[in-house]
C-alpha cells in the first residue's frame, strides 16, 4: 500500500448559511488555521484491584477554531461579517456544519454547531470564531456537485 500524505485543502469545513430550510453551504476556505479539537471527556475509575487508576472516554465534544480572512465576496466571510453586525444569540447562532474529511473514502460529518463569535480584527484582517459541535454527529459521505457538497447519510 502506497503512503499518501493528506493535504490541508482536502479536509473541508462548510457551514449552512441558508434561512429557508434548503441547505446552502459556504466553504470556510479562506482560513489560516484548521484545528479540530476533539475534547475527549475522560472518566477516571480507581478500582481497588488495580495498582493505578484507569481512564475511559465516555464522549467527545468537537470544536473548530477559525480565523477567516476579511475578503468581501467570499460567502463565508460575508455571512460571518453580517453575524458580527447583527450579534445574534441563542438559536440564531446554531448552524449545520458539514465537515468533509480528506482521503479516498470521502467521509463526512453533518452536525449542528454553535457559532461563537470572538473577534473582528481589521488590522490582521481576520474574523475569529469557533464552531462548537453539539447534538449528534451524523456520519456519511459527500461529493461535490455544481460547487456544493452533497451529503449522503451512512446506511
Amino acid at each position: 500500500m502506497a503512503l499518501t500524505r493528506l493535504k490541508k485543502h482536502q479536509t473541508i469545513p462548510f457551514i449552512d448559511i441558508s434561512d429557508n430550510g434548503t441547505p446552502e453551504y459556504a466553504r470556510i476556505g479562506k482560513s489560516t488555521i484548521f484545528d479540530l479539537t476533539l475534547n475527549a471527556n475522560t472518566v477516571t475509575s480507581n478500582y481497588i484491584e488495580d495498582e493505578m487508576p484507569t481512564d475511559n472516554v465516555d464522549h467527545y465534544k468537537p470544536a473548530i477554531a477559525q480565523e477567516l480572512a476579511t475578503i468581501e465576496g467570499d460567502k463565508a466571510f460575508d455571512y460571518m461579517y453580517n453575524m458580527i453586525q447583527d450579534l445574534p444569540t441563542g438559536q440564531g447562532l446554531v448552524h449545520t456544519v458539514l465537515l468533509c474529511f480528506a482521503g479516498e473514502k470521502m467521509r463526512a460529518w453533518r452536525v449542528p454547531a454553535t457559532v461563537i463569535l470572538k473577534n473582528l480584527n481589521t488590522v490582521d484582517e481576520k474574523i475569529l470564531f469557533d464552531l462548537n459541535f453539539g447534538g449528534n454527529i451524523e456520519r456519511g459521505t459527500f461529493e461535490i456537485a455544481d460547487g456544493q457538497p452533497v451529503f449522503t447519510p451512512a446506511g
